[in-house]
């Protein structure tokens, strides 16, 4: 399969004190255990106060999206033409927390949890530069502010903010990141330094529920395995998606990002175990898998999964994602509606920021852009108002896809593509035939839907459709 990857940009020298740090979801951490590890937990976040009368530029804000534990994107509700593309990507000052975007470290789905939880139902949030000035990294995009926000069900008043940045600090979420070079600066050392002390998160023990990597596999999301998949051929990953649909011992899960709008999956192929792998790998559940990432007719696959009913621990099972066991999965839309127009090779891209380390271990931002057939292959979509066209649909005749079909569509604008059937059988023996999408007199009938998995072969993108019951005819 082309890909059509390229690296835009790749920019901004982070300098950080690169000290390991962690923290809990909740805003109470246990008291510390053992040794000399003695003292009362201090709500730095709380304690610290935001001063509105302050030679500093303030904006209040609402969140445009989430990223990761240390950066959102967030609408000003006043002055939009202040910032580039009018709205703010907000960096959060002294704090760097564990990577979620592409790579998934420990505690970096957790801590952007954490971020979300804080500011997804804030009665107010205001973002606050460093000085005078509205500084940016050195991406001349992203903003380096501190986030201040005031917890759901609480009044607004000025003596109710938390800020954000010295609570991921304090909580253990984030590493230092010029943690004492700023204008919390002593605040924010203490925050750390308390988290260390208390041994929370990236600095003990605790086991990490949101992450699902280990030794010889990468962890990472589906959107990070998209846009990277030729670094992972062969070799072991770690993912978690949604399940969208089963056919021909594979299922399809896939994952939607807020950043870039669109949902991003992968095959993944089981086949012909039984028993409770089976069970976990159901349409409709979040699940973790472990596997090889391999190359398939154009296509790219996981395999290799598997689920040990006698050690159900082993890190590499599959499993099922339960909200109940402290996880959390991400919002999914699958099946949303598509156009043929922007599944034709090179029509459009779809751009991604991640974080690249460099040989030196700095980190730097960095924006990849993908052909966006190729960023939601293997995910569902639905094609809506379609026509079939007389050329190019035909049934085969051979081996064990004899009864499958390829029937070509295409919309009102008078754009193609491929839909690719599997063998689809009715209720006895007999197998849809072309003569099921013709109406009474012959003529083709219009589709009024169909949903299916988008897949690749001969140098175009097509759809591919496992069960009579994904069209939806006109009347």
């Amino acid at each position: 399969m082309k890909k059509y990857l390229k690296i835009l940009t790749s920019l901004l020298c982070a300098a950080a004190l690169v000290i390991p740090v962690l923290a809990g979801c909740d805003r109470t951490p246990p008291p510390p255990v053992g040794g000399d590890e003695t003292g009362e937990f201090i709500d730095y976040a709380s304690e610290l106060k935001l001063d509105m009368s302050s030679n500093t530029n303030k904006q209040e804000v609402t969140v445009k999206f989430f990223i990761d534990g240390d950066t959102t994107h967030f609408n000003p509700t006043a002055n939009a033409s202040t910032f580039v593309n009018g709205y703010i990507k907000a960096r959060y000052l002294a704090v760097n927390t564990p990577e979620s975007t592409g790579d998934v470290e420990k505690w970096g789905k957790s801590a952007s949890n954490f971020t979300h939880d804080a500011l997804d139902g804030a009665e107010k949030i205001i973002v606050e530069s460093n000085d005078d000035h509205w500084n940016v990294d050195s991406t001349s995009e992203r903003y380096l502010l501190w986030i201040w926000y005031i917890p759901e069900g609480e009044a607004v008043a000025d003596e109710n903010y938390r800020n954000l940045n010295i609570e991921l600090l304090q909580n253990g979420y984030g590493r230092a990141s010029k943690t004492a070079d700023n204008r919390y600066g002593e605040t924010a050392l203490a925050a750390l330094m308390q988290a260390q002390t208390f041994k929370l998160k990236i600095y003990g023990n605790e086991k990490d529920p949101n992450w699902f990597g280990g030794d010889g596999y990468a962890a990472l999301t589906l959107k990070g395995l998209r846009f990277h998949i030729a670094d992972y051929i062969q070799h072991l990953v770690s993912v978690s998606g949604y399940i969208t649909a089963r056919f021909e011992n594979s299922v399809y899960i896939e994952e939607y990002d807020e950043e870039t709008g669109v949902s991003y999956g992968i095959a993944v192929y089981y086949g012909y175990k039984t028993g409770a792998i089976v069970e976990i790998l159901s349409v409709g559940n979040y699940v973790n898998v472990v596997g090889t990432v391999g190359e398939f007719n154009g296509t790219y696959q996981i395999s290799g999964v598997s689920y040990n009913e006698a050690r159900p621990s082993l890190v590499s099972n599959t499993k099922l994602i339960d909200e109940e066991e402290g996880k959390k999965s991400i919002p999914t839309k699958p099946f949303a509606e598509a156009s043929i127009a922007d599944l034709a090779v090179g029509a459009r891209e779809v751009s991604a920021e991640f974080t690249v380390t460099d040989e030196d271990g700095e980190e730097t931002p960095a924006t990849l852009t993908l052909d966006y057939g190729a960023a939601i292959m293997d995910t569902s979509v639905t094609l809506t108002n379609l026509t079939i066209q007389t050329d190019g649909t035909y049934t085969t005749s051979k081996g064990e896809s004899a009864g499958a079909m390829s029937i070509v569509v295409k919309d009102a604008a008078g754009k193609q593509i491929t839909l690719r059937t599997i063998v689809m059988k009715k209720d006895g023996s007999d197998l849809y035939t072309l003569a099921d999408f013709k109406n009474p007199d012959g003529s083709w009938k219009t589709i009024k839907s169909v949903k299916g998995i988008v897949d690749y072969y001969d140098g175009a993108y097509q759809l591919a459709i496992w069960s009579y019951n994904c069209f939806e005819f006109a009347d």
